[in-house]
């Protein structure tokens, strides 16, 4: 069976099945009375994060999305108990303490807009504002694999940077997904322009004749940005859910 996407406008959030992956595009955008809401919600090594951060949409893009991303984990992990977050050792946010390893999820903010995941395998979400970049070429050839290299240097040119943060986003999302860097993770996936209306399962070969098979999701983003979603699992569905600034 093909993998779905499906979207709806919801303030509610469904359980979360076994082989979907729940996506929320939510607006950063609120107003003053509603940041000092959601920055209360927030532990206090995140409010200290916030304050440091100067840029003023930053910084109420960060307390939006870690707010929005705390409410959410308590409706999935059925708790009303203040979690507890972590990093990586790469930055990436976890679970702690009597949480860890039961739900994974992934966040990601551009402008005024953000995406948070939620699945039960290794995930990642990433979304960025399309935009011209400098020394595109050196950064093709350095970031991306081979497949999204072949594909990026025969796009028309009309297409190029939409295909190039398609591409992007996905390495990033992949990167998300694994918790490696950048320039250190490998990159097993393949890359398709125009992006498949689906989500794609793409089988990765391992050592001794074992395989893993990866979901990845180009996700549909208001004009100018792009977005996409990879699952260290078979994922069937992935339910998308918005929330508008109050």
């Amino acid at each position: 069976m093909r993998p779905l996407i499906e979207s709806t406008r919801s303030p509610e959030a469904p359980p979360l099945a076994l082989e979907e992956a729940h996506v929320w595009h939510i607006e950063t955008d609120v107003s003053d009375v509603m940041a000092d809401r959601m920055r209360a919600r927030l532990a206090a090594p995140e409010r200290a994060r916030a304050e440091r951060i100067r840029h003023a949409g930053a910084r109420r893009g960060f307390v939006v999305a870690r707010a929005s991303l705390r409410a959410l984990l308590g409706h999935y992990l059925a708790t009303t108990a203040e979690l507890e977050l972590q990093l990586s050792p790469y930055g990436k946010p976890q679970l702690a303490q009597a949480h860890a390893g039961r739900l994974h999820f992934s966040v990601a903010h551009s402008g005024n807009l953000a995406m948070l995941a939620f699945g039960y395998a290794d995930l990642g979400v990433d979304i960025e504002r399309i935009r011209p970049v400098s020394r595109v070429g050196q950064i093709i050839g350095r970031v991306f694999s081979a497949s999204a290299r072949s594909v990026l240097e025969t796009v028309p040119a009309d297409d190029l940077w939409p295909a190039f943060f398609a591409a992007w986003t996905q390495r990033e999302a992949l990167v998300k997904a694994v918790g490696g860097g950048m320039f250190a993770t490998v990159d097993p996936l393949d890359f398709v322009w125009p992006s498949p209306g689906r989500p794609r399962h793409f089988v990765e070969p391992l050592e001794a004749g074992e395989s893993r098979t990866w979901t990845v999701a180009h996700l549909d983003a208001p004009a100018p940005f792009a977005a996409a979603l990879v699952v260290a699992a078979p994922i069937q569905r992935v339910l998308r859910f918005s929330l508008g600034a109050e």
